[in-house]
């Protein structure tokens, strides 16, 4: 597990506690939760009265250059205050914007590993894409036991065997950035000869029509996340 996937175990527990959920609902829920979070993060951590003193000031000067009727040498400082305000707010907010930013952050992580693939039917091909001469294959004998992804050399012998217990597409070796993120799936050993195997898992489906990027999980939770996030900042009233 990575820094950002700590939550993780929680949100699985919650998630199960909402069984008797919709999935579709409880990705509402999750992008609701999300918002209210990132927004009160945002609210208790920005200045939220110079942001609003900044804001009247950027709007007045805003007013004043669009009714402006002279040269534009006359124009240029109250642009100049213009651009200098608006660059303000945008370095004034700019802290607590980042770490509001996190618990969606560490939703959307923990989304993709339990709302993103699935494992197919037993006996339904996968395709499985590993870099080079060699070849991957999809193997699931449909007793019970986890499927695996099989990788031979160019003469046929196998060469590597990952046994998959959750459904994530991409398989690879142990990189920097996973103390941030981890990979569910494990990662395959420094001594394989291949980076990284590539599963083509079927993705779950939340909504029965539309093109297939616009079923899964993430159109259905950004929509619901920006939708609460407006609202929300609307009734708390943040700047």
């Amino acid at each position: 597990m990575g820094l950002l996937d700590l939550p993780s175990p929680i949100l699985t527990q919650i998630d199960r506690w909402l069984d008797q959920v919709p999935p579709l609902a409880k990705l509402i829920l999750w992008a609701a939760l999300g918002a209210i979070l990132s927004m009160e993060i945002y609210r208790f951590l920005s200045p939220q009265r110079r942001i609003g003193q900044i804001k009247a000031a950027l709007e007045r000067t805003r007013n004043h250059v669009s009714r402006f009727d002279g040269e534009f040498a006359e124009a240029w400082p109250h642009i100049r205050r213009m651009l200098s305000l608006a660059l303000r707010r945008v370095f004034i907010v700019l802290p607590a914007t980042v770490l509001a930013s996190l618990p969606v952050l560490v939703f959307i992580i923990w989304l993709d590993g339990n709302y993103g693939g699935t494992f197919p039917p037993a006996g339904e091909p996968v395709s499985v894409a590993v870099p080079g001469a060699f070849e991957g294959r999809w193997i699931d004998q449909g007793d019970g036991a986890p499927p695996r992804a099989e990788v031979v050399d160019p003469a046929g012998e196998p060469v590597l065997d990952v046994l998959l217990t959750t459904p994530i597409a991409v398989v690879h070796k142990r990189r920097w950035w996973n103390m941030l993120v981890g990979n569910p799936a494990g990662y395959l050993p420094d001594e394989a000869p291949v980076e990284r195997i590539d599963i083509a898992l079927p993705r779950q489906e939340f909504l029965p029509v539309g093109p297939r990027w616009l079923r899964g999980w993430e159109a259905t939770f950004f929509a619901a996340l920006v939708l609460f996030a407006l609202v929300f900042k609307s009734v708390r009233r943040i700047e």
